[in-house]
């Protein structure tokens, strides 16, 4: 538990322009399946630049290990709890939530089921209130009047 609080797993991150057979194995060669740790690869430079970040994370939960708060709640300090492996797939594109993550048994179809994401991520169409929504926002900026200074007597 004190390695989630603290941010002081072993994290492994490295950034690529695109999705090879390549970096799954690397995601897999720097992955210890026997400790809390996280193996990253942010392709176009991941998910806060409108790319993808993928990675495997052997956690507690299927939450990412960065949810400290929500770890906290979940976890006493003194438990001991089981670890289990997941893929971790976010994009703008995948889900609403950003994230799709899958409890992994073993790794050996690691590459299949990262290239079954990208399908989803291909295929994904932006909900219509998500994107009304975007639509008025820009409406109302465009209307917006800009506020004049007025000095009080």
């Amino acid at each position: 538990m004190d390695q989630i609080i603290d941010q002081s797993y072993p994290l492994t991150s490295f950034p690529t322009d695109s999705y090879t057979q390549a970096v799954a194995d690397t995601l897999e060669s720097n992955f210890d399946p026997a400790k809390i740790n996280r193996s990253e690869v942010k392709i176009n430079g991941g998910i806060e630049n409108d790319g993808q970040t993928i990675s495997l994370e052997l956690a507690p939960y299927a939450l990412p290990l960065r949810y400290i708060n929500e770890y906290k709640k979940l976890i006493h300090p003194d438990a001991q709890v089981p670890l289990f492996q997941y893929l971790i797939f976010e994009s703008n594109k995948i889900s609403r939530s950003k994230l799709k993550i899958i409890q992994l048994d073993d790794l050996s179809g690691l590459d299949q089921q990262i290239q079954a994401d990208y399908e989803i991520e291909k295929n994904w169409v932006e909900p219509e209130e998500a994107a009304e929504e975007k639509a008025e926002d820009k409406k109302k900026a465009a209307t917006k009047k800009p506020v004049k200074n007025v000095k009080k007597k």
